[in-house]
């Protein structure tokens, strides 16, 4: 297709809510040093309410993508919990940002963000929910298996998989180790538990693309590309990836093939784009200079093109999320 035809799409970003009575969004540590960092990096002024503060926020990332010169839209993610044997939210969960308050953001800002919503697919009235979403407007189920407690390739998942498929939907699943929100299973990353999703035709976006971090001593890479080399319908998103944790996944991505023709743009924002961790193929005064760049959204993009990933991943999204879509 035409590149004139197509959207710029960041595949990976994510909406922040904390407000529990308005948007039924909920965080564990409200004052902890993540909240602080998104509440100073987006101007929230002591004394706001929760309400004013998703409000900010949501308007900070609107305008963010609406100013980048090298993004059309982001497609935006709400984060459901775990749940236990009763159906009722698991205490060790840490976040949730509602659906409800995803597609308000969406409704508000439909020039700026695709709906990419999160269900888990073992609580009571996940096919209800799915529905909704779908009707609604999403484009996508979001996934963090590793902090939401879901075992992908568990059967009993399968008819939410078929109306999936059924809707049109894509699962956007977390792969690899979680870094962020609170962890019930490092395993539950691994890409091979997607084998399932696949097979029951789903087209999965492997969030991370699978990449674990320096520091781990299990590694999931390999699985990604055995599974891409199985299944047309699975892609890779390179969400993260100029960030400490998996910039040395760098030169893998560009040098597998079959991988690196399935690669989508993704940021994983508000995590900061880090390219100056690339001086070798940049050139430290390069990477200096797109480091500072103000705009998170063309700093991943200068950083990842003069780093070698192709200007087609950043094309690529919407054929898989937007195919026949109107935009």
């Amino acid at each position: 297709m035409d590149n004139e035809k197509r959207v710029r799409l960041d595949a990976h970003v994510h909406l922040i809510g904390i407000d529990r009575d308005e948007h039924k969004c909920y965080y564990a540590h409200p004052n902890g040093v993540v909240a602080f960092y998104v509440k100073r990096y987006v101007g929230a002024r002591p004394g706001m309410s929760d309400v004013e503060i998703d409000d900010i926020y949501a308007e900070h990332l609107a305008r963010l993508v609406r100013e980048a010169r090298h993004l059309d839209k982001a497609v935006i993610f709400g984060m459901d919990g775990a749940y236990d044997s009763d159906g009722l939210l698991d205490p060790g969960t840490e976040a949730v940002i509602s659906n409800d308050w995803t597609m308000q953001v969406c409704e508000r800002y439909p020039d700026e963000f695709l709906f990419g919503a999160s269900i888990h697919p073992g609580k009571p009235g996940a096919l209800d929910e799915l529905e909704k979403c779908a009707a609604n407007g999403a484009v996508c189920v979001k996934w963090v298996p590793n902090s939401m407690n879901i075992d992908p390739s568990d059967r009993r998942y399968v008819p939410f998989y078929e109306r999936m498929r059924e809707l049109g939907l894509v699962l956007t699943s977390h792969t690899g180790y979680e870094h962020s929100v609170h962890v019930f299973d490092q395993s539950l990353g691994d890409p091979e538990r997607l084998r399932l999703p696949l097979e029951c035709g789903l087209t999965v976006v492997a969030g991370h693309a699978g990449t674990s971090g320096f520091h781990h001593r299990v590694e999931y890479f390999p699985n990604l590309i055995r599974l891409v080399n199985q299944f047309e319908n699975l892609y890779a998103d390179t969400s993260a990836i100029a960030n400490i944790v998996r910039a040395p996944y760098k030169k893998r991505l560009i040098e597998t093939p079959i991988v690196k023709d399935r690669l989508i743009q993704g940021t994983d924002y508000p995590v900061p784009p880090m390219p100056v961790l690339w001086p070798f193929a940049l050139g430290l005064v390069n990477a200096v200079r797109i480091q500072l760049m103000k705009n998170p959204f063309d700093r991943d993009y200068e950083g990842k093109i003069q780093a070698g990933f192709t200007l087609e991943q950043f094309y690529r999204g919407h054929d898989v999320f937007l195919s026949g879509a109107v935009t």
